[in-house]
């Protein structure tokens, strides 16, 4: 399990609150720190995951932090590269060093207490069978050669084993017409949700479809969006504020800001209240699998 982005995000956080309170540019704090201004804006977003501990004296030196303010800090930074080294990155060489965006995407997916997936055009990743995963990377990426397509299977193949560690919940929102989309053709969609119900059997995992009768559904004005909450550091007992994901045709955004957030947080709750129940999603599920039969 990763911590590393969850430490590096609370740090990042920190070091922009305490930077702001002793009215200081960014650029400033890069110069004494004797790093690029890129850099240093990289650690405040909580990418930078290798922060040497003269680094962060530097930095508390430029800011005139507390003596508390500055162990905090350094307990961060340390917590960070612990947990970098210890993690392994197994998805590493399963990326294109271009796709950063992703890797963002799956450091907060393996960080995670719990992640809720609201989707109306797809699977969530998650879920996705190997073969609906394929039919998909071929239509999203028709330029790939099959050796490519089959290391982002291999890649998705590793990311569903995150849905055996007892301690992440994951929950899917997915609206009706995804689960009668026959993406790849019947057969492909009966595999799929075959796999969908296998996967719901998990006492982490729960599966809930919005129905086409539902009223209102407001949610589907918007765009697919993860909702990532995060538990408590090991040694600060922090708990970094939660994150969301929003896909879009143009790349992915990560929200933050409450006044963001809200607005997606409110799609997911009101998603959520016109949502089947577990046993209800299941029942319709096969019944969507005798179709794809006949």
């Amino acid at each position: 399990m990763s911590d590393s982005t969850i430490a590096s995000r609370a740090f990042g956080r920190l070091v922009r609150k305490y930077r702001k309170r002793a009215g200081l540019p960014k650029n400033a704090v890069a110069f004494a720190a004797e790093t690029s201004p890129q850099t240093y804006g990289r650690l405040e977003d909580g990418l930078k995951q290798n922060i040497p501990s003269m680094m962060v004296n530097v930095i508390s030196d430029k800011l005139r932090v507390s003596d508390d303010e500055r162990r905090l800090l350094l307990t961060l930074a340390e917590e960070t590269r612990k947990a970098r080294n210890a993690e392994g990155k197994w998805w590493r060489s399963h990326l294109d060093e271009q796709r950063t965006g992703f890797r963002h995407y799956l450091n907060l997916e393996q960080s995670a207490r719990r992640a809720t997936s609201l989707q109306i055009a797809l699977i969530p990743g998650l879920l996705q069978a190997t073969e609906y995963r394929r039919q998909l990377v071929w239509a999203a990426f028709p330029q790939w050669t099959p050796a490519e397509v089959e290391e982002s299977l291999a890649l998705a193949a590793l990311r569903r084993e995150r849905l055996a560690d007892p301690d992440f919940e994951f929950r899917a929102l997915i609206s009706e017409a995804v689960l009668r989309q026959r993406f790849g053709g019947p057969a492909v969609l009966k595999d799929q949700l075959s796999h969908l119900l296998e996967a719901s059997e998990r006492p982490n995992v729960s599966v809930r479809a919005i129905p086409f009768t539902a009223t209102n559904p407001v949610f589907a004005l918007g765009a697919p969006c993860v909702l990532f909450e995060f538990g408590p550091l090991p040694s600060t007992k922090l708990i970094e504020r939660p994150m969301i994901f929003v896909e879009e045709l143009a790349g992915a955004l990560y929200l933050e800001r409450r006044a963001e957030m809200d607005l997606y947080m409110d799609a997911i709750r009101r998603a959520g209240q016109l949502a089947l129940d577990v046993k209800a999603t299941r029942d319709l599920i096969l019944g969507i699998v005798r179709e794809c039969s006949e």
